[in-house]
């Protein structure tokens, strides 16, 4: 009698198997086995200027109440700026140093309308820029009329930034805009403004200078 033995059964694999090739490193990578250091190429590191660092008042009893500035990076004024439809640079008696001048003049050569408070008029008058003369005191009065008509009767502005300006003067004319107006108030000063809407912190003064070029790239170029 013959007994039936069952035929062997092949299981198939559940998935397709596939060969890795094991590669030669000698093959791959001959250089670094012969000893012969590899040239790497390094992308040299971007230098990010961060102002926002030290956002404490530059005048220590300069403390305004729980609304304060927001300390930004350069980019945001910049963009700020670009955007406005009505902006103002408010320029005082620190632009008369030649990196605040240039920057300055850098500024309003993009269209931004210019305020010449104490004596900067006298650096920036002659320089082709649409720059109007001001007394910093009464220009902050002007600015909280909603029915002034600006310094070059077009209207008021929505957009007021403040810059080389001796501090405590500018403290008391941004205290004024944040409490009797509501147009937007940022400085771009070395110095931080708690009073204004946006501010740089308290900066050095080669941290500043490339902080304002920040500001400079996101103009329109006219």
């Amino acid at each position: 009698m013959t007994k039936n033995i069952p035929a062997k059964q092949t299981v198939k694999p559940a998935g397709k198997v596939v060969e890795k090739k094991v590669e030669n490193p000698v093959e791959k990578n001959p250089i670094k086995n012969t000893g012969v250091p590899q040239k790497t190429e390094s992308k040299p590191a971007e230098t990010v200027i961060d102002t926002t660092r030290q956002a404490v008042p530059f005048e220590t009893a300069n403390i305004p109440g729980p609304k304060t500035a927001r300390a930004v990076m350069p980019a945001v004024p910049g963009k700020m700026l670009a955007r406005a439809k009505r902006p103002l640079l408010i320029v005082g008696a620190e632009v008369h140093d030649k990196d605040v001048l240039a920057r300055a003049i850098a500024i309003g050569k993009t269209g931004v309308q210019i305020a010449a408070v104490g004596n900067s008029y006298v650096s920036l008058g002659d320089k082709g820029l649409d720059v109007h003369y001001a007394n910093m005191h009464a220009l902050a009065s002007y600015l909280c009329d909603p029915n002034w008509k600006g310094l070059d009767g077009k209207g008021n502005y929505d957009l007021v930034v403040f810059f080389g300006i001796t501090y405590y003067y500018a403290s008391q004319a941004i205290s004024a805009l944040k409490n009797f107006s509501d147009i937007k108030v940022i400085s771009i000063d070395k110095y931080y403004h708690p009073n204004a809407d946006m501010s740089f912190g308290n900066l050095k003064n080669d941290v500043f200078i490339a902080a304002l070029d920040e500001v400079i790239k996101e103009l329109p170029k006219r």
